[in-house]
């Protein structure tokens, strides 16, 4: 895999690929080495899951300059090598390195270089898996229902306060009236009892004004799908290189 041991000027993708492999390889480390005081440290997941999300948009973009370089597909009006690549996203060509949304990105890739061309493909590259895994499509469902534009699980809050409140470590209990309430309401929310931490606030007159909980567990159904989508690009991805690119 020359690639790996080459100058970025060098490879098809404009180093996109390589880069996605950092972001990929570094939200592996964090997913299986927790930093000191990590149960203690609130959004500790946010930064994986970042990374793994950036790294799934910089693989669909290599896959995407290298679709168009290999079966020599122009961008519209630009050229198919040209280092200004496009994707057709929304009824128009946009600019690649301006594209976020992944779940477009992919939509783009798929319908318009991969399943139209898995022959040519096939007889390029024999060695190479050109099919459509269809678990992936709803996987993306999940992921950008949260994370769309890379947004979500950079900053605290973003245009959908309805969905940041569920990525936070620390939740709001709704009952504030009394410590009754707070009980009956930890009760019905089953909070595991491994973590068990729950703050609960009180004004000058020992009146209960807000109580949070800990989350030990946040939004596990997006964090998976993050690892999945990302460790199938990350195959992918390798599998071009060596298959079609010859390597590089």
């Amino acid at each position: 895999m020359e690639y790996l041991l080459t100058g970025i000027e060098l490879h098809p993708d404009l180093g996109f690929g390589v880069t996605a492999d950092s972001y990929y390889h570094s939200a592996e480390h964090l997913m299986n080495n927790h930093f000191e005081h990590y149960d203690l440290t609130q959004q500790a997941e946010m930064p994986q899951n970042f990374l793994f999300r950036h790294a799934i948009e910089l693989y669909l973009k290599s896959l995407i300059i290298i679709f168009h370089r290999e079966l020599k597909i122009d961008y519209g009006s630009v050229a198919f090598d040209s280092d200004e690549p496009e994707a057709f996203v929304d009824g128009k060509w946009r600019k690649l390195y301006s594209s976020h949304f992944i779940d477009k990105l992919y939509d783009y890739w798929l319908n318009s270089l991969l399943l139209p061309n898995i022959q040519k493909l096939t007889d390029l590259a024999p060695k190479g898996d050109w099919q459509e895994y269809k678990k992936i499509a709803t996987l993306f469902r999940i992921i950008s229902k949260y994370d769309q534009d890379s947004s979500y699980f950079r900053y605290p809050i973003t245009k959908n306060s309805a969905l940041d409140i569920e990525k936070n470590t620390m939740q709001k209990f709704n009952e504030k009236e009394n410590i009754e309430g707070i009980i009956k309401e930890i009760e019905e929310k089953k909070v595991e009892k491994k973590s068990n931490v729950t703050m609960i606030v009180f004004d000058d007159q020992d009146n209960i004004i807000e109580a949070f909980h800990k989350v030990d567990n946040v939004l596990p159904e997006v964090r998976d799908a993050l690892f999945e989508v990302a460790s199938y690009f990350h195959g992918i991805h390798i599998m071009t290189r060596v298959s079609l690119c010859e390597g590089m």
